[in-house]
């Protein structure tokens, strides 16, 4: 079932906020990795590049970040 959004904010603001939000109840643990771009654009019926630019913004924020061709994971801290 696709997410929805608000027309308030950007999508892949929405989207970023809403794993963050997964991330501090524990659907995401510290060292776990996170569904691929591919998957959650499924899941949210978006674009990938729209998952990606979510992705990016949170690993600018330093919650998850990449390992390279193993994916996203949450960080420990």
């Amino acid at each position: 079932m696709a997410w929805k959004f608000t027309g308030d904010r950007a999508v892949y603001l929405q989207i970023a906020e809403r794993i963050k939000k997964s991330v501090l109840s524990g659907v995401y643990p510290p060292g776990g990795q996170i569904p691929s771009v591919r998957q959650l654009a499924m899941e949210a019926a978006v674009s990938p590049n729209t998952v990606q630019h979510a992705f990016t913004e949170l690993e600018n924020q330093g919650i998850i970040l990449s390992r390279g061709t193993l994916g996203r994971f949450v960080t420990e801290n």
